[in-house]
């Protein structure tokens, strides 16, 4: 059995050993967050389109992203509708604007501060949402008034639920301030509130119209089509851009301020948006990045010190005849092991990361296998990268530095 030196020299130095997985256990345990929090941005970003019924999306040429998606005329609709292969077309309203809560006589809430809440509206008939929850709210009529909405679970606490934590059951029946028009809520479903506010409510097309200064009637914020068939889904898709061409000849600006996305098209653009867009998904890109500099930096001074500390006995393994391949596979050896542990130790922290993070923001952070596979290869390469640098000090091991 040949001796493993690698492992003796690690074991060696147990302390310096374990310093060194930590720092590469810290430096993938950084790498985790800034993934699992671009995970959340991606999942967030999409959370509400993924939950709506829709092949095709008709949305306006002036789309920032679904919280300031501009407006299309629903006339746009109407001919949309009557192409062959749409099965349904609805309407869909959603914006963001300011919440207060109420107490319960009507009054607002002493020390009461406006929230920025989503506000969505649709023909309740439509049933637009795919949610089991909020199919059987609005089933029961609970956005029939245009008095009432519901709201989402995953809102926060500056919103005032009366459970310190959460919105529930409890919360049913009081009254909230939208824009200076008062709601009651009737209901709580739970889907995720967004990136653009930490609160989210539903309610009817004339509910959203007293918040928004909106003819309904004449204009939405995006439409939702749905098709027959799967297969024909690039056929309506062309069929319904060439209708509105048709529709409009000599109407350039109506024809052209719409656009028509499918399904998987209108998920990429707004995941698109907010992770290479937005501030915030390219800070979390750049925490990676800079992540693994760091963990290679650890790596490197760790493997470093320790060839500079043994070229003597480097030195004499060459003198009695190994070669410098062999001495250099110990230093990679080394270093392979170093990211094996450290990755085992970040990726146990990350997932209580993960789950603590989940718990206290309300927005999902799960480890999948993907993020696992990515985390362990670019440990695997931060370690290697860092054996390689370390090597050029080996190269100067010479049985004369034994004298």
């Amino acid at each position: 059995m040949k001796t493993p030196v690698a492992l003796l020299n690690l074991w060696h130095e147990r302390t310096k050993t374990l310093v060194s997985i930590g720092g590469v256990a810290f430096a993938l345990l950084l790498v985790f967050a800034q993934l699992g929090f671009m995970g959340a941005v991606s999942y967030t970003a999409t959370n509400i389109f993924s939950n709506l019924e829709f092949d095709i999306l008709v949305r306006s040429q002036n789309y920032v992203h679904l919280y300031e998606p501009g407006s299309i005329d629903r006339q746009v609709l109407s001919i949309a509708k009557n192409v062959p292969g749409v099965k349904k077309v609805s309407p869909f309203w959603i914006t963001v604007h300011n919440w207060r809560r109420l107490d319960d006589s009507g009054e607002t809430l002493a020390d009461s501060e406006l929230q920025a809440v989503a506000i969505m509206g649709f023909v309740p008939e439509d049933q637009v949402f795919m949610r089991d929850d909020i199919r059987q709210l609005v089933a029961d009529g609970c956005i029939s008034s245009p008095d009432n909405l519901i709201i989402d679970s995953f809102t926060q606490t500056p919103f005032e639920p009366r459970r310190s934590n959460q919105f529930g059951e409890e919360d049913i029946g009081t009254e909230a301030e939208i824009a200076d028009a008062r709601f009651t809520i009737a209901g709580v479903y739970r889907l995720g509130t967004g990136l653009a506010a930490n609160g989210a409510v539903i309610s009817n097309e004339s509910g959203f119209a007293r918040v928004m200064p909106w003819n309904t009637s004449q204009s939405t914020s995006l439409g939702l089509i749905q098709v027959e068939s799967v297969e024909d889904l690039y056929k309506v898709q062309e069929a319904i851009t060439q209708q509105l061409r048709l529709a409009y000849p000599t109407d350039s600006q109506v024809a052209t301020s719409v656009g028509v996305l499918t399904r998987t098209e209108a998920l990429n653009a707004e995941r698109h948006r907010w992770l290479w867009q937005t501030p915030i998904g390219l800070i979390f890109q750049m925490g990676v990045v800079i992540s693994l500099f760091v963990g290679a930096a650890i790596v490197y001074m760790v493997l470093a010190t320790d060839v500079t500390d043994r070229l003597p006995e480097y030195a004499t393994l060459l003198a009695v005849g190994y070669s410098r391949f062999f001495l250099a596979r110990l230093v990679m050896t080394q270093a392979m092991v170093l990211a094996l542990i450290g990755f085992a130790v970040a990726w146990a922290l990350a997932e209580l990361l993960y789950r603590t993070a989940t718990k206290f923001s309300g927005i999902p952070m799960a480890m999948d296998f993907d993020r696992i596979a990515i985390v362990f290869s670019l440990g695997i390469a931060m370690c290697c990268f860092s054996g390689l640098l370390a090597l050029r000090k080996l190269w100067k091991a010479e049985p004369a530095n034994l004298f």
